[in-house]
């Protein structure tokens, strides 16, 4: 009788290429509003990496098929266009959680930066723009934000109100144009303080028709202080609202342009 094969742990040097591999994968997915969730195989018999892509949502559906899938094999349009592209893969439907997904078992790591790859292809307009303004709000500090995608638009929701500050001062043109512009006088350092509501509401006021201006369009800029009950979980916000993905792509160039411009005639520390 023969021997059955015994299934081993992978060593370091080859775990370690497997989980740079989700990694590329993971933020792939993320980036184009997918919630799905790379899982590395640790033992020589289980493939490189499997990721787990929800059916409910439309996000296998709308983003790599384009199609609603069958009823009676939902697997089958997803493993068709993964054997098109080369990817070695198998798609099976598991149960996790209360609604079922797809699982594609990759086989190797190259399989997996392959469907990375795929994925960042297909990604749609509205979510190459969203990544773009997060990247570039990351470059400026403007660190706690929700941008995502809804129906083909970018909602621009929850800036940190001191990283709103920072948006402004970059936008009006740093230093003493922001204060003339009128942020002065304005108490919004201390992110805890819950009486700050009206500052908050008077910068959402002037931060308006700047970020209108650079995006080419109209922008919300609405309030959105926190009370004295909830100031302890959270800080004073402002949410930007809804835009077309080339108004974010114009307001995310204005932000770089004016970003650029203000670190150009910064004469920086002074010599001694």
């Amino acid at each position: 009788m023969p021997q059955a094969e015994v299934d081993t742990p992978v060593d370091d040097a080859a775990l370690e290429p497997r989980r740079a591999a989700g990694r590329e994968l993971q933020t792939a997915f993320r980036d184009s509003g997918v919630h799905a969730k790379p899982q590395i195989g640790t033992t020589t018999a289980a493939s490189a990496v499997s990721v787990t892509i929800p059916l409910e949502g439309g996000g296998a559906a709308q983003f790599l098929i384009g199609k609603p899938l069958p009823l009676a094999d939902p697997a089958a349009p997803l493993q068709y266009l993964l054997k098109q592209h080369e990817i070695q893969a198998k798609v099976t439907i598991v149960e996790f959680g209360p609604d079922p997904v797809l699982k594609v078992a990759l086989a190797t790591c190259d399989d997996a930066r392959r469907l990375a790859a795929l994925v960042i292809e297909r990604r749609s307009e509205a979510h190459d723009a969203a990544l773009r303004l997060r990247t570039v709000f990351t470059k400026i500090g403007v660190t706690e934000n929700h941008i995502y995608v809804t129906d083909g638009t970018v909602e621009i929701g929850d800036i940190d109100v001191r990283d709103a500050v920072t948006l402004y001062d970059i936008l009006a043109g740093g230093g003493s144009s922001a204060e003339a512009h009128g942020l002065h006088g304005l108490n919004l350092h201390d992110r805890w303080d819950s009486r700050g509501w009206r500052d908050v509401e008077k910068l959402a006021q002037l931060l308006g028709p700047i970020v209108s201006k650079a995006s080419g369009q109209y922008l919300e800029s609405l309030p959105n202080p926190a009370c004295h009950d909830c100031i302890s979980s959270r800080p004073h916000r402002i949410t930007l609202g809804s835009a077309h993905p080339r108004q974010v792509l114009l307001f995310a160039d204005a932000i770089t342009s004016a970003d650029g411009a203000a670190s150009s005639t910064d004469p920086g520390p002074p010599d001694r």
